[in-house]
């Protein structure tokens, strides 16, 4: 038996031996588990196996696939636990995008080459297309996936499942399907093949009904129910229904969200501790959420720079008097809300904003900042790794507010109505609680508050009283199938917020040209991500910018980095073209996993209206005084400033 083998068995006996010994109730649903990743586990190793011979054997394209779906369905089963425990061993050596990536563990600048079954199912699309394949460099892949498969499983047989996680593990699976399974995500050359979740929502179904005897409660048992029929109906009809005729929207609607609910009540139910209990860790998702499209789904703090606990009203309202104030600028005459208008969903409407001077434009569109909070990266081109970082990068920047954080926390010392409302936020006695760094963390903790999904796409898939018509739901169901919109704009946010974990934000190559062109293009100059961060200086990220949510985007106009499109229509005629590449520009490392797309006039003018759908609601109210400043021109400043 092999070593990777032998080790994981040696290691679960000992724990396994050390839980019997302590009698605890969980005991049994705890080897229950493992049992259910032992099985997955071995099943999957026996199907990579079997595939590797036929390779070998060198087996046509009709066989090879057939295995290859055993490895992927056999994958499935086991996926989400794994992932939960490890989200970054995952999208890193699984089943990450087909595309290669910076180590974020070297200190240099090392391209780490895409490996995994999304590389694997490329290899095996293009197979299909052309009739050919290397078999030497198949083999390799598979070879690699079989180590880190063994690998994966050694991480989920050596966790320590307590309910919690189980339970945990589940929704994230439910999350992982919704956001990424449905859409086509994971399989970018040879396309959707529902029918390999049906074992996921097999092992789903195990776990959920490990809990059965603990439910005794009528409630509790409710609750196990209803998730395990929910569950039951999405494995009949993906195992049913081709993808193309699934009617999306209403899977979400009626079975994926419910399902997602069932399992959280379950979970409060038999009285399980939620993860905010036993961690100080500030988690991403809100473990009580119960519906993957509101609001309450994400912890609007985890990337603020502030607990949750210590976003009080006081700081709130401090952090909107200064967002609303000319006086972070040199000049006192633009605000945070001149590129930021609430009447605008907090963007501007110009192409790109304009520039300290008044008269000329720095480099890029303002994007709006509804939900801006859930991102874990920022700017376009991803410089800031906190929401707190924003601020001191725009104050600093000499096309934007053009002043130094010493002379705002200055000035801001300068005004008494300013200094008691900072030592109120911060429980402070003196000036001394004016800070560059809390006034970072005041406008953070106001930007916590914009958050909405309260769209009718939001309030009909929760279940509520909302209405989609049919050309939006035909929109929808095309964005997160056929158009691929999905695969970049992942749902719930439709942003570039990547599911389940939402621990990593996503860029994209796409190809924008520097006015809206159709044929004969000419590239925008600006270089984006590879003008981040140094480490982040790499040839990869070359015109590369962060993937915007399409959420309000029939209220943002215009679009992209650069505002080069004017409507919505134009822009999808961009992607169906096949983005830059497709209107005439050579680019090697083009992201869209796609090379264009096949979509008629009315499919078109669906997915447009879908987007139109996602319009949301999120009224917000200006202060109506500014806090006194003794010395102008701060003194007759005006709130919002002039520009």
């Amino acid at each position: 038996m092999k070593f990777y083998t032998v080790l994981p068995l040696l290691l679960i006996s000992t724990v396994m031996a050390f839980r019997l010994t302590t009698h605890d109730s969980d005991t049994k649903r705890y080897i229950q588990v493992h049992a259910i990743i032992s099985a997955a586990s071995n099943n999957l190793e026996r199907q990579v196996d079997t595939l590797l011979q036929f390779v070998d054997q060198q087996q046509g394209y009709s066989l090879v696939r057939l295995r290859y779906e055993k490895v992927r369905s056999a994958y499935r089963s086991m996926d989400f636990l794994v992932e939960y425990v490890d989200p970054t061993f995952t999208t890193q050596f699984l089943n990450g995008a087909p595309l290669p990536k910076l180590d974020a563990k070297s200190q240099f600048v090392d391209v780490l080459e895409p490996q995994g079954l999304q590389v694997i199912d490329e290899v095996i699309g293009d197979w299909a297309q052309t009739g050919h394949v290397d078999t030497r460099s198949l083999r390799e892949e598979l070879v690699q996936l079989k180590s880190r498969l063994s690998q994966a499983a050694a991480i989920a047989l050596n966790t320590y499942w307590s309910d919690r996680m189980v339970l945990e593990a589940c929704r994230s699976g439910i999350i992982r399907f919704t956001t990424m399974g449905i859409t086509g995500f994971d399989r970018p050359g040879t396309g959707p093949q529902l029918e390999e979740y049906v074992q996921w929502a097999a092992s789903t179904i195990a776990l959920v009904d490990l809990f059965r005897g603990d439910a005794s409660n009528r409630s509790a048992t409710s609750h196990l129910v209803a998730a395990e029929n929910h569950l039951l109906t999405i494995r009949d009809s993906i195992c049913t229904i081709p993808d193309s005729a699934l009617d999306k929207v209403e899977l979400i609607r009626s079975h994926l969200d419910p399902a997602f609910k069932e399992i959280g009540l379950l979970h409060s139910a038999l009285g399980i501790e939620y993860s905010t209990e036993v961690s100080p860790a500030q988690p991403v998702l809100n473990p009580k959420a119960l519906s993957m499209f509101d609001a309450s789904f994400f912890n609007a703090a985890a990337t603020s720079g502030l607990h949750y606990k210590y976003i009080t009203a006081d700081l709130v309202d401090l952090g909107k008097t200064l967002f609303f104030d000319p006086i972070l600028s040199h000049n006192g005459e633009r605000s945070c809300a001149s590129c930021h208008n609430p009447d605008k969903h907090f963007t501007d409407g110009y192409k790109t904003s304009l520039a300290y001077d008044g008269a000329s434009n720095i480099r890029r569109n303002a994007p709006t900042l509804v939900n801006a909070v859930f991102s874990r990266r920022f700017f376009y081109d991803f410089r800031a790794m906190r929401l707190s970082d924003v601020i001191s990068h725009v104050i600093t920047d000499p096309h934007e507010f053009n002043s130094t954080l010493l002379d705002v926390v200055g000035r801001i010392q300068e005004s008494d109505e300013y200094v008691a409302m900072f030592e109120r936020a911060f429980a402070a006695n003196s000036s001394s609680s004016v800070t560059s760094t809390n006034i970072n963390l005041a406008i953070s903790a106001y930007l916590t508050t914009l958050v909405s999904m309260n769209s009718r796409v939001d309030r009909y898939l929760r279940g509520e009283d909302a209405i989609l018509n049919s050309q939006e739901r035909s929109g929808m169901n095309l964005f997160m199938g056929k158009a691929l919109c999905a695969t970049c704009h992942f749902p719930p946010t439709f942003a570039g917020y990547v599911p389940p974990a939402f621990i990593e934000s996503e860029s994209e190559i796409i190809g924008v040209p520097q006015h809206k062109a159709t044929v004969h293009a000419v590239l925008d100059s600006d270089i984006g991500r590879a003008g981040g961060i140094l480490r982040e200086q790499s040839v990869i990220y070359t015109g590369s910018f962060k993937t915007p949510t399409v959420r309000n985007a029939a209220r943002t106009a215009p679009y992209f980095h650069n505002g080069a499109y004017d409507n919505l229509a134009e822009v999808v005629d961009f992607y169906v073209r096949g983005g830059g590449n497709g209107i005439g520009l050579d680019l090697k490392f083009q992201t869209l996993p796609f090379s264009k797309l096949d979509l008629s006039e009315q499919e078109q003018e669906d997915i447009v209206a879908f987007i139109k759908a996602l319009s949301d609601t999120l009224s917000v109210q200006p202060p109506v005084t500014l806090p006194h400043h003794p010395r102008e021109p701060f003194t007759s400043r005006s709130v919002s400033g002039t520009y």
